[in-house]
Parts: structure tokens; C-alpha cells; sequence
């Protein structure tokens, strides 16, 4: 089976260059793979055995998977604390739903099921939210209907309480993709929200615009906040390191897009929290007919000293 130490030294290749050339569009595209990489080298390794290959590939695609784990970043996640859920806290839910009508009426009725308090809709179709969830979720606040146009996208919020000093900011140029900042009240304190989706890396100018646009949320992250949205990255890639705070709930097993393939799933949506925050919940939801799956954390405040 001569195709194996040719497929080994293709991975090998793949190692190399997503190493030294990664923040560099295309190659930064193969960084949110890693954990792919690791597990394609073991495999190879094993199938070396299994196959009867010199034993020297089998080392080779270890040796792989070993450099694929050293270049994995340290985690940057808060584990939920049990403990803490029946204290005062704010259950919050980001979706991407993919401008999708039944997506969208899907994830709200989850959400409320879920008894979210907040609810961040990415990408929310073209129809008017006064009217959806009103009785439960009488507060709104939204970038407005997207004009037509690529790489153009609406978020709104639905929030059981009151929101305030509501703003939406344009991104960087030159798609300007708007994002939410705001604040509301959990157990008598203000917590900033802010709720953006950055241009997807498809090319090198989008790729850096996506940068661009991560870095200026970093000004608007006063504590104590919490930062959702699809964010067009992974916790392995390199731009990951430039959104502020700590994402909440572990991601490595637990993808919210490309959720038809599952094998090849990756987490780009994320509820990111600042250190004075601690999180007794999070959870990924089922599909709701987007391509992204709806996220969920309850997220608690220290006391007033």
C-alpha cells in the first residue's frame, strides 16, 4: 500500500505549512483544522501497523500528530460551575440562522424553551422582529434590514429586559458589517453585551478585515461584558487570540458549524466572557435548519462588595 507514506508525506507538508505561514491567507484556513491533523496522523500511524508498512512512517506520522498538539494553543474557556445555576444570572443564546425564516422561528422557540433571557439572532432574515416572541421578549434592539449586497448581514437581540444605551457600530471597511453593543441589569448591575459576526476568511482582504474587525471590539469590551457572535474563527487559529475574555464551555468535541458534517465541524460561534464573570451552563442545541448550530451559556456575577 505505497499510497499510505504518500498521503503521510502530504500531511507532513500540510504540518509544515500551516506552522510557518499561518497567519497568511490560505494557508491560516488549515490552522482550523488542527485538531483534524492530529487525528488524520494518528490514524495514518495506526494504519502503517495495520498495513504492514516499514515502521519508520508509522514514527514519521506520529511524530506529526506530536508537532500538530505542540502547536495547539493553551485553553482560553471557563468551565461551568453547577453550583452557581440557581443563583442571579443572565441565560443568554447566540444563532447564526443563516437568514433562514424556519431557522430562525426554530431557534426562538428553543431559546424560549431553554428560558433564555437574552437572545442574539446572526444573520436574522429580512422580516420585521417587532412582532416575534413579544409577550416574553419585549425589548429589541437591531442593526437593521441588510442591504443587498455580499458579505452584508442583520443581528438583532431579544431581551426579557429592559436594554440599555443600545448602539450599533459599523465595522471596518469595506463591507462595514455593523455589530450590537448595550448593556442590561443581572442581580442589580449592568452587564455589557456586545454581539458581532465578522466577514468569513475567504479571501486575503476579508481575512484581514475579519481581523480588523475582532480587534476593534476590543474598545468596546468594558467590564464587566460579555462578547457573542460567529466570529469566523476557532480557538485554535491565530486570530481567536485577539477577541477579549474567556469563551465560555469547552469546544474541542463540541462544533457549531458545518453541522452536517460532523467529522469535519468546526467552533467558530462563541459567548466569550470577561474575568469577573463565571458560567454554570453551556450547550450546544440541535439543528434548526441553519448551517450553524444556536449556542446557550448562564453566566452569573460577582456580588456587590
Amino acid at each position: 500500500m505505497a499510497i499510505l507514506p504518500i498521503l503521510i508525506a502530504l500531511l507532513g507538508v500540510v504540518t509544515l505549512v500551516s506552522l510557518f505561514r499561518r497567519a497568511h491567507w490560505p494557508v491560516e484556513l488549515l490552522t482550523h483544522f488542527r485538531p483534524h491533523l492530529i487525528v488524520s496522523s494518528i490514524g495514518g500511524a495506526l494504519l502503517c501497523l495495520l498495513a504492514g508498512e516499514r515502521w519508520e512512517w508509522s514514527i514519521i506520522s506520529l511524530g506529526l500528530a506530536l508537532i500538530n498538539y505542540a502547536a495547539l494553543p493553551a485553553p482560553r474557556w471557563v468551565r461551568s460551575e453547577a453550583h452557581l445555576a440557581g443563583g442571579p444570572g443572565l441565560t443568554v443564546v447566540w444563532a447564526n440562522v443563516w437568514q433562514k425564516k424556519a431557522a430562525l422561528e426554530r431557534t426562538l422557540d428553543w431559546a424560549k424553551a431553554e428560558r433564555a433571557d437574552l437572545i442574539l439572532i446572526g444573520e436574522h432574515p429580512n422580516i420585521d422582529p417587532s412582532e416575534m416572541l413579544l409577550g416574553d421578549y419585549p425589548y429589541r434592539i437591531d442593526t437593521g434590514i441588510a442591504p443587498e449586497r455580499p458579505f452584508c448581514i442583520r443581528i438583532v437581540a431579544y431581551s426579557r429586559t429592559p436594554i440599555v444605551n443600545g448602539a450599533v457600530h459599523a465595522g471596518p471597511g469595506p463591507n462595514h458589517r455593523p455589530f450590537l453593543t448595550f448593556a442590561v441589569v443581572v442581580a442589580d448591575r449592568a452587564l455589557n453585551i456586545i454581539a458581532a459576526h465578522p466577514v468569513p476568511p475567504h479571501t486575503t482582504s476579508l481575512t484581514q478585515e475579519r481581523d480588523r474587525h475582532i480587534a476593534m471590539l476590543s474598545a468596546h469590551a468594558r467590564e464587566p461584558f460579555l462578547l457573542t457572535g460567529d466570529f469566523n474563527v476557532t480557538p485554535w487559529s491565530p486570530g481567536f487570540k485577539g477577541i477579549p475574555g474567556h469563551r465560555v464551555g469547552a469546544y474541542l468535541l463540541a462544533p457549531t458549524w458545518f453541522n452536517n458534517l460532523p467529522l469535519l465541524g468546526l467552533p467558530i460561534d462563541h459567548i466569550m466572557v470577561s474575568p469577573a464573570l463565571k458560567a454554570s451552563s453551556y450547550a450546544v442545541a440541535l439543528s434548526t435548519g441553519s448551517d450553524h448550530r444556536a449556542i446557550k451559556a448562564r453566566v452569573h456575577l460577582p456580588a456587590k462588595q
